[in-house]
């Protein structure tokens, strides 16, 4: 089993799916990724104090790196462009929100 903690989101969409990619290459067909990063909601239908610390820092990975925060599609399109199929999401903490949109995604080889 392999982890990410925090290293994509700094990333724009083709060094991610570089470093995803050589992820790849070294993991074995019945390994696994783990990726640990924020997860935006799909839709941002209301304010929310806690999310919006995560959009400010979405507008400045974006401008000053060309990363960003992203949605779950969004990490399942980097994780497919890679040669990874995801299979699970699990948001961080005890209930179905997750403690500061933070999640872990879980993807094999494809």
């Amino acid at each position: 089993m392999y982890m990410l903690k925090h290293v994509l989101h700094g990333s724009d969409d083709g060094d991610a799916v570089t470093v995803l990619k050589n992820c790849r290459a070294v993991i074995p067909q019945s390994g696994s990724l783990l990726v640990i990063e924020f997860i935006l909601p799909p839709i941002v239908s209301h304010a929310d104090p806690q999310l919006e610390g995560h959009l400010m820092s979405d507008l400045n990975m974006l401008a000053v790196t060309g990363g960003r925060e992203r949605s779950e599609r969004e990490w399942r399109t980097l994780l497919e462009a890679a040669g990874f199929i995801l299979t699970g999401v699990y948001p961080v903490g005890g209930d179905n929100l997750m403690v500061r949109n933070v999640g872990i995604l879980e993807a094999k080889p494809a």
